[in-house]
């Protein structure tokens, strides 16, 4: 019995260790998040009118956008349809860069506690 708890214990006395542990930030629940889709879904997405098509969103951002577009998704973060731009900025860093996919809006992304 006491073998039992003092193992017990020390797994508790772990946990937050581990936790501490994880090497990146979470940006969003894995709930929340469905990924980016491929080419098809990409299509479905813009014929049920949950985003609009890539280039009328880019023709409307690029002016917002500072550095070279290197890629590019359609992704859904908590339940909302957001085009990712991978851009390298003028300063040679590589950011991320969102936009809502129905009306080009800027979305932000942010890490959770």
């Amino acid at each position: 019995m006491r073998r039992i708890a003092l193992v017990c214990l020390i797994v508790m006395a772990l946990l937050p260790v581990a936790r501490a542990a994880d090497p990146a930030p979470t940006y969003h629940l894995p709930s929340d998040f469905r990924g980016e889709v491929d080419q098809e879904g990409a299509r479905a997405a813009v014929r049920r009118g949950d985003a609009a098509p890539f280039a009328d969103i880019l023709k409307k951002v690029r002016p917002q956008i500072r550095g070279e577009i290197v890629g590019q998704k359609l992704e859904q973060h908590l339940g909302i349809w957001v085009y990712e731009f991978r851009v390298i900025a003028p300063d040679g860093h590589m950011n991320y860069v969102h936009f809502d996919a129905r009306s080009g809006e800027a979305f932000t992304v942010r890490p959770l506690p």
